[in-house]
């Protein structure tokens, strides 16, 4: 039934048939895989990703692309991807033969071991060095450490009840996640149960993701929400050898720390906005350390903030940040935690772009090679973006790029010898598209930056 050409019904006046060939709406994806070819992508996986039982029909590399293809165009189900093997003019612009059935699909990441699965991970690390490494290195770099809960609702191995704001009691998976605050990289993560918290696994992450980031570093500048905040991490930060670790961390509000806010000395720094600050030595820690407060007036009239780590006391809001930054006034060491909301917004780009909150197998070590299929995903979308739609300062949400550059009807054609994907004629970016094509047929690495 898939070459039906009788005609269907009829509705105001006009006639639907299912008759149309070589058509697709995909027309624009053409510039992810030029990206992805220059980028050397698929042999990059295969060189590094070896399974002990193979996909006998695919070759790897190929259900590896096939499987970010469906996450940069926010197909986030196995069972989503039969609108690209029904494509064939998709498969021809990407120059895939065939696109995987979902079951294939599903039987390969079943098949990846957890060493499998972070080597999708260091294939991000090793093209992140590619597109980013500069002559001289990069002598200071800002990381910002988050995580995320994704719920699942079957029976996914190693899943287990932890942490779940948003499904109290529901088993979730709960990764850890580093980004780079300069360009928005993502950096590396750490797949793990529901029932892991950050303090348990901070510090051996941090070392994981300092050991990546490759480039002589002499500085580094760490935000972290109250998730990290522990006097264990924060000793590992002050004692690192060799390296320079200026942290700002949401600090958690005890009992003993709301206490200090009350009688606290504020300055007004404009728009219902007052900081202060204090030293504070917990239960247990060796020296007392600088916290900075942030007070906000909360306004007659106005929404409660969305942040859950915030106190609210007496018609204000306040929020703590312990950092070992001496010399900032408290408004600058807040406004540079605040930078860190870019991070909430590469993880909600992850989530809402790309399928992070979706587990796609029963087993774990194929659901942590999807996850680092979707971080991957976002790197090279993150770099699409920089490189090939010129978005350097202001960089578009992963809807708007579909939106605008890969979701274009086209046919493709032949003319003599030749295959020609002719794009809408009513396409209303066809300048931008333009633009787009040039700089990837021009684009020299590293990015510049």
């Amino acid at each position: 039934m898939d070459n039906v050409t009788q005609t269907g019904r009829k509705g105001k006046g006009i006639e639907v048939s299912f008759s149309g060939r070589g058509l697709t709406s995909f027309g624009g994806i053409g510039l992810l895989g030029g990206l992805m070819r220059k980028l050397r992508v698929k042999e990059a996986l295969e060189s590094k990703v070896q399974l002990a039982r193979r996909e006998r029909k695919y070759r790897l590399g190929n259900v590896l692309l096939s499987l970010i293809y469906a996450r940069a165009l926010d197909l986030e189900r196995l069972s989503d991807t039969i609108a690209l093997r029904k494509d064939g003019v998709f498969q021809q612009v990407v120059g895939f033969d065939d696109y995987p059935h979902q079951t294939s699909l599903s039987r390969f990441l079943s098949k990846f071991t957890v060493g499998a699965a972070k080597n999708i991970g260091e294939v991000s690390v090793g093209l992140r060095h590619t597109v980013r490494d500069r002559p001289g290195g990069q002598p200071q770099i800002t990381l910002d450490m988050d995580s995320h809960v994704t719920t699942v609702y079957g029976k996914q191995q190693r899943a287990r009840v932890g942490y779940n704001p948003k499904k109290p009691g529901r088993k979730s998976y709960h990764p850890l996640l580093c980004f780079v605050g300069e360009t928005r990289d993502f950096l590396w993560g750490r797949f793990r149960s529901g029932d892991r918290n950050n303090v348990q696994d901070s510090k051996g992450f941090l070392r994981e993701c300092l050991l990546r980031l490759g480039a002589e570093i002499k500085e580094l500048f760490l935000r972290a929400d109250s998730g990290f905040y522990s006097d264990n991490f924060l000793r590992y930060l002050e004692g690192k050898r060799g390296m320079a670790i200026w942290y700002a961390i949401v600090a958690r509000l005890y009992p003993a720390i709301q206490a200090q806010l009350a009688g606290l000395a504020y300055r007004d720094i404009g728009s219902g906005v007052e900081v202060g600050e204090f030293r504070y030595q917990g239960l247990g820690w060796k020296k007392p350390r600088r916290m900075v407060v942030i007070r906000e007036e909360i306004k007659e009239g106005e929404k409660k903030k969305k942040e859950p780590k915030l106190l609210e006391l007496k018609g204000h809001t306040y929020q703590v940040i312990v950092t070992n930054i001496e010399d900032w006034l408290p408004e600058e060491v807040w406004r540079f935690y605040n930078e860190r909301a870019n991070v909430e917004n590469m993880v909600k780009e992850g989530v809402m772009g790309y399928g992070l909150d979706v587990a796609v197998s029963h087993s774990y070590a194929g659901n942590m090679a999807h996850f680092f299929i979707t971080m991957l995903t976002y790197n090279l979308m993150n770099w699409l973006k920089e490189g090939v739609l010129g978005q350097k300062k202001v960089k578009r949400m992963a809807k708007w790029v579909r939106e605008h550059f890969f979701l274009i009807p086209g046919r493709l054609v032949r003319k003599g010898r030749k295959l020609i994907l002719r794009l809408s004629q009513s396409y209303p970016w066809k300048q931008e598209y333009w633009r787009a094509e040039a700089r990837l047929e021009v684009l020299k690495l590293p990015l510049p930056g």
